[in-house]
């Protein structure tokens, strides 16, 4: 493999690790005490919907103001920086 496409993996994949640490951050407490399930807080790594929306509101509460609520064009981000890997093998 050439260096473009090794750095791409490594910008790709810890993108997306970043982006799965971030959305735990903003999630796991909602998981634990059972406001919400694992599947929807799954669903809500790769796309928004009402009950994510209302979590992340209710996250930025409970956390300090340099805390950002998850974002999931993070996620979305790392996958096509990932998928350019791809081209340039």
């Amino acid at each position: 493999m050439n260096r473009p496409t090794l750095a791409l993996i490594a910008l790709g994949g810890a993108t997306i690790a970043a982006a799965l640490l971030w959305w735990w951050a903003t999630f796991s407490a909602f998981v634990h005490y059972g406001n919400l399930s694992w599947p929807d807080a799954g669903r809500c790594l790769v796309r928004d919907s009402d009950i994510c929306a209302l979590a992340k509101v209710l996250c930025l509460s409970a956390h300090p103001r340099v805390f950002y609520a998850y974002w999931t064009g993070a996620f979305w981000l790392g996958v096509v920086v990932l998928s350019a890997s791809l081209w340039t093998a």
